[in-house]
């Protein structure tokens, strides 16, 4: 089964610093319809103005994942990191037992765009980890989280892959899984027959075969879950 969720269909909050996307229900956003999927329950585009920073908060037993598409951000958590990421990049706060964290907008000009993903952990009590790598830019599909962390990915606490495509007038074939999430980032992309643009998102539950054909540099992401 395949079921589409268009970029206009999805939550929005407007802080004046934020502005935020959300594709499952998430805050004041509600959808019973779109409570997430497997272990993933978050997924959301956020907008930071210049200078901007989400007010530190705690979390526990939850992998956060966020890439930063345009923009700088500035990642500070309680585990000592500071890190300074900037457009194109990935990282990955396991908060186990227990971590706080910010991301702030590192330019006083620009905005900061970055995505938002939280999966459940297979088990409780992790030690907090914190990870991080650039995105390559290459044509094609490349792993960039797993659970043994093969391929220089970064390694996840559950049974989930993350994917990187990048496709223009190319077509491939998507891990096979039992259940499926992709988030298109930028341009147009035929995904077994539909048509998706930039901010649209789509779920599989036990879709056997998933083909892409990318229209017009399609970018994205695709999560292969249990």
């Amino acid at each position: 089964m395949i079921r589409i969720k268009r970029a206009s269909d999805r939550g929005y909050a407007h802080f004046g610093w934020l502005e935020s996307r959300h594709v499952f229900s998430f805050g004041s956003y509600f959808d019973p319809d779109w409570m997430g999927i497997s272990e993933l329950r978050v997924a959301n585009e956020d907008l930071l103005q210049p200078g901007a920073a989400i007010d530190p908060s705690k979390h526990q037993d939850m992998e956060v994942i966020s890439v930063i598409l345009d923009g700088k951000n500035l990642h500070t958590d309680s585990l000592g990191n500071r890190k300074l990421l900037q457009g194109r990049s990935l990282q990955l706060l396991s908060t186990g037992t227990g971590a706080e964290f910010t991301e702030q907008n590192a330019s006083l000009e620009s905005s900061l765009k970055m995505l938002q993903f939280w999966v459940i952990p297979q088990k409780t009590g992790n030690t907090p980890r914190y990870q991080s790598r650039k995105l390559l830019s290459r044509e094609g599909i490349q792993l960039i989280i797993s659970p043994d962390g093969r391929e220089d990915s970064l390694q996840i606490e559950q049974n989930v892959e993350m994917h990187q495509f990048r496709l223009h007038h190319t077509s491939c074939g998507l891990p096979a899984s039992e259940n499926g999430f992709l988030y298109l980032v930028r341009g147009e992309l035929e995904i077994n027959g539909s048509v998706l643009e930039a901010g649209d998102t789509i779920l599989f539950e036990d879709e056997p075969l998933i083909s892409l054909r990318g229209i017009n540099k399609a970018e994205g992401f695709y999560f292969a879950l249990p």
